[in-house]
């Protein structure tokens, strides 16, 4: 059971008390840093007639439990010559072992010693060159392998990289790199260090070997009997506690000292807890990256060391010689993954480590959150995985053609994330220059399709929309947010169009008096049910009736229109006419055949052709069929029933009114819920509006941009405003995608924006919606106009760090937009808000009803996280609706 300081306290002065001695005296209680022991104090004014043992027996009665470092039972006059007491103890600030350990103990205490900034959480790039150490506590992970291919991508990219053998005691990266035989006396990291300690000023370079362009090694040494002998003076606990330190003399040899200024410097650290490695981590490095093996003996080392990186932190300068304390940055490298073609095992070996990660991370996470409102580092984000490749396992070198080493490329991007890009810092003049004036013009719709004004001009013709606006397509299925709303505005509003609305949603539905209510729909059931005579197909020949006599009433021919004038005057609005209608059908006094002779008669035309021909109909558009009909379960059951009306209606008659298309837009789930006979008669005419091209996706916010003719300035959008965006190349659109929002993330993650957005704005099915990417931006802007003026940014126009500080509020829209239209989830939602965190097990959920889990499957709230021979162990929350769900990332043990 864990022993808190407050208990300790307590049930000291209850002692006191009980002996008669004063409650209120001062006693203090602190943890060891470097045990689990405590250090307790009693100043008491009554301990001055007591021997020591009688002080002990009188504070300490029945606290066997407590284990001490050390005691101090005192009076006041004691105190003075008593030393530090619990308290006014702390860990010296040094980058050894023992000490960083201390700071990041996982107590209590250690959690105030966390820095919660870290390297990549400033809007500004580190100065060159980035420092990165490659760390494993237990050898055989492929942590100097790791080094050597993340080294040989890096040079590929253009990058000056330094690599330096810190494992002095096994070295081994001229190996790797296929150049042990130039490795020559007294030259190496080992002289470097000696040299530098005896007050020498060593030629840097003269240690260097070239591996390939932009590429060198820094040797450990040449091993051997003196070499060992040298061993013996390389003392770094030392040299922390000497004005010169040989180490940091080192590093900043190696930034300044060179022919050259590197990018980048690598160092390969001594597996273990050695004097050497303990620096590398806590004092030199930007970025810690820590290999290791997912196997239970790794957990609790592991943890440790993250726990101390974490607590360590150093004045760091970035550019613009602005200084900020900050951590490193840590990275995980899973290594190496068993060769295995079984889904089940590959996934569990990497669902243990992140969820381990995510465990380390946890209070970390929460202090970031509520102290410095700086959002979650994400496990997977800061996680790779690299699988055991023989050809590499067993490899004497890492040669420059092997192809083994591009599976690193995510650990060279985490560096060159970190790294200012040229583009960047060549556009920011013009940036600063335009930034202003971008910020003011800027305007993202991030509105429903029904409310937004510039619909027409900011439309994206995709693949799928064009596929969807053809009349061959009859049924547009899509999730929420996926357009179908847009695509019904752009066919009823687009001049080039013909088309008549038949039904649409709120907010579209003004001056046009025949659209039904969730109270007409319950009234013309109420009909349906009255009469033998009539079913829902009914209903939609006479809605459908009604929709074109009320638009276009010239469409009919005289008699025809004589005919329902006569039905239909006298009644206002429309949708009495159609209610009316339906009882006159329902009494007898016409067949429903006479709706099929006014809408289309066997052997005539009762349509003229002149709205429109084979090649270019007149659509009759249906839209707002998820809402229309309310929501409850009684209205979502009168919506399935006369949706699947609907379809009969078109089976028997829709399909023969020549010079018209019908385009039924509904909502995924709503139409797998439909049974009716004949569905194979829409194969081949239905499209689902889905997102799968990233491009796309991006194309939807940028040409909204395109609005802002400040922000059409910028070179880079220069060359392609002048042509439709859906002509615009990919590499185009990252480009102008990077010039808005900058091309890598800050904090955490250092992945390309694009994919981050991507990742995060998925739901649970791994679907997207534009309209969540809009609001992202929406946000995202309001942000940059606020932090703009008080910390400049001018490398994109929206710094990448606005993306991430507007996401909570994206994912408060999202699941609002959720609750609103499935409400008959409301129980489900209530329970995710208690458990309050993913992934969860499904036996949280067994009191929920099996459906309401099904449908939020399908909607993508909840993704399968853990699966064993077809049954759902544990459920996962996307982070689009994780943070609005207040749900956080746990592990388990």
């Amino acid at each position: 059971m864990t022993i808190r300081r407050e208990d300790i306290i307590a049930r000291i002065r209850e002692n006191l008390e009980r002996a008669g001695l004063p409650a209120d005296a001062e006693v203090l209680a602190q943890r060891d840093p470097y045990s689990n022991r405590w250090h307790i104090a009693v100043i008491c004014e009554a301990f001055a007639d007591k021997t020591r043992e009688e002080r002990k027996g009188i504070a300490l009665k029945d606290m066997q439990d407590v284990p001490l470092a050390w005691l101090d039972l005192i009076t006041p006059e004691e105190k003075a010559w008593a030393g530090p007491l619990p308290g006014k103890m702390a860990v010296e600030e040094l980058p050894l072992w023992p000490e960083s350990m201390a700071r990041g103990n996982g107590t209590e205490d250690a959690q105030g010693n966390m820095c919660l900034l870290r390297v990549s959480d400033m809007d500004a790039d580190i100065q060159k060159p980035v420092m990165a150490t490659f760390y494993s506590l237990r050898g055989g992970v492929g942590r100097s392998t790791a080094l050597v291919c993340t080294a040989r991508l890096l040079a590929r990219s253009g990058l000056k990289v330094v690599c330096v053998d810190m494992d002095l005691e096994a070295p081994a990266l001229p190996a790797l790199f296929g150049l042990e035989s130039e490795v020559s006396e007294e030259k190496g990291v080992v002289e470097l260090l000696l040299a530098l300690d005896e007050g020498q000023s060593p030629d840097f370079s003269e240690h260097l070997l070239p591996v390939e362009d932009n590429l060198f090694v820094l040797p450990a040494g040449l091993v051997g009997a003196g070499y060992a002998r040298k061993l013996r003076y390389i003392q770094p606990v030392a040299w922390y506690s000497e004005d010169r330190n040989p180490l940091r003399m080192l590093s900043e040899g190696l930034c300044n000292d060179l022919p050259f200024r590197p990018d980048v410097v690598l160092f390969d650290a001594r597996t273990g807890i050695t004097d050497l490695s303990g620096p590398l981590l806590f004092d030199l490095s930007d970025v810690a990256v820590v290999v290791f093996f997912p196997h239970p003996q790794a957990k609790k080392g592991t943890e440790l060391l993250v726990r101390s990186l974490l607590a360590s932190s150093l004045v760091r300068t970035f550019e613009g010689n602005e200084s900020e304390q900050v951590g490193p940055d840590i990275r995980f490298l899973v290594s190496p993954l068993p060769a295995t073609s079984i889904p089940e095992v590959e996934k569990r070996y990497k669902q243990r480590p992140l969820e381990w990660i995510a465990s380390w991370l946890s209070d970390f996470n929460d202090l970031r959150k509520r102290e410095r409102a700086l959002p979650q580092t994400e496990p997977s984000e800061i996680t790779h995985f690299v699988p055991y490749r023989e050809e590499i396992a067993t490899s004497d070198a890492i040669g420059r053609h092997d192809k083994g080493w591009k599976l690193f490329e995510p650990v060279a991007d985490w560096i060159r994330g970190l790294i200012a890009r040229e583009e960047e810092e060549r556009w920011a003049g013009t940036v600063s220059e335009l930034k202003p004036r971008v910020l003011q013009e800027l305007v993202f719709a991030s509105g429903q399709a029904e409310l937004q004004q510039y619909l027409l001009e900011d439309f994206v013709k995709t693949e799928k929309i064009i596929q969807a606006l053809s009349p061959e397509i009859v049924l547009v299925r899509g999730r929420k947010g996926t357009g179908k709303t847009a695509l019904f505005r752009y066919l009823s509003e687009h001049d080039e169009i013909s088309s008549l609305v038949v039904h649409a949603p709120p907010g579209l539905d003004k001056h046009r008096p025949w659209i039904f209510s969730p109270d007409h729909f319950a009234e013309a059931e109420r009909i349906i049910d009255q009469s033998d005579r009539l079913g829902w197909r009914h209903f939609w020949a006479a809605y459908v009736l009604v929709a074109i006599y009320g638009q276009k009433p010239g469409l009919f021919r005289s008699h025809e229109r004589a005919v329902l004038d006569g039905l239909l005057s006298g009644t206002a609005p429309l949708q009495t006419a159609v209610l009316n209608l339906l009882r006159t059908l329902g009494s007898g006094e016409r067949s429903p055949v006479f709706l099929d002779e006014l809408l289309a008669g066997p052997g005539k035309t009762t349509v003229k052709q002149a709205p429109g021909n084979a090649r270019h109909p007149l659509f009759l558009l249906f839209d707002g069929l998820d809402t229309g009909f309310g929501s409850t379960e009684g209205e979502r059951k009168r919506r399935r029933r006369s949706l699947e009306g609907l379809f009969d209606f078109w089976m028997h008659t829709g399909q023969r009114l020549d010079g018209f298309s019908f385009k039924i837009l509904l909502r995924e789930d709503i139409w797998r819920q439909l049974k009716f006979q004949n569905r194979s008669h829409l194969y081949g005419r239905d499209i689902s509006l889905q997102w799968a091209n990233q491009v796309e996706f991006l194309k939807v916010p940028l040409k909204q941009t395109l609005r802002s003719e400040t922000f059409k300035a910028h070179e880079v959008v220069r060359r392609v405003k002048d042509r439709e965006i859906e002509n615009w190349s990919e590499q185009e659109v990252y480009s102008v995608w990077n010039v808005l929002v900058g091309e890598r993330m800050k904090g955490a993650a250092t992945a390309f924006t694009r994919n981050w957005v991507w990742n995060r704005l998925a739901d649970a099915n791994g679907d997207h919606s534009p309209r969540y990417l809009v609001q992202l931006l929406h946000e995202a802007l309001e942000w940059e106009r606020n932090e703009h003026p008080r910390r400049p940014y001018d490398k994109a126009f929206i710094r990448p760090r606005a993306l991430i500080m507007s996401l909570e509020k994206v994912s408060e829209q999202a699941f609002q937009a959720l609750e609103e239209e499935f409400n008959e989830l409301e129980e489900l939602f209530k329970r995710l808000k208690q458990i309050r965190r993913t992934p969860l097990s499904a036996q949280d959920l067994k009191r929920v009803n099996p459906d309401w889990i099904s449908l939020a499957r399908e909607v993508g709230l909840l993704g399968v996280y853990e699966e064993e021979e077809g049954e759902v162990r544990r459920f996962k929350v996307p982070d689009l609706y994780r943070y609005a769900l207040d749900m956080k990332r746990k592990g388990q043990a």
